[in-house]
């Protein structure tokens, strides 16, 4: 088969497939075999997948309404002893 016809042949394909893979990016992370189980058990047990748990806790990680608040949370906890000091248990 002459290398136009093989092209001819593969150009759908790999336009059907940056069709479906342009709205993300495919990222590779090593982890150790431990981790990597703990992390398939974790997934199972919440129904998703792997790739899914990871795209939710980094999206979490990188929310900055999130950020915002749980900086409030420790800004909160280092007065605890005022409020309860002032306002009673």
């Amino acid at each position: 088969m002459s290398l136009p016809t093989l092209a001819a042949l593969l150009l759908p394909v790999q336009r059907d497939r940056c069709t479906v893979l342009g709205m993300s990016r495919h990222v590779t992370i090593r982890l150790d075999e431990e981790f990597h189980e703990r992390l398939k058990a974790r997934a199972a047990a919440l129904g998703t997948t792997v790739t899914a748990l990871i795209t939710e806790v980094t999206e979490r990680e990188l929310d900055e309404d999130r950020k915002n608040f749980l900086s409030g949370i420790e800004e909160f906890a280092d007065h605890w002893g005022y409020f309860q000091e002032r306002f009673g248990n």
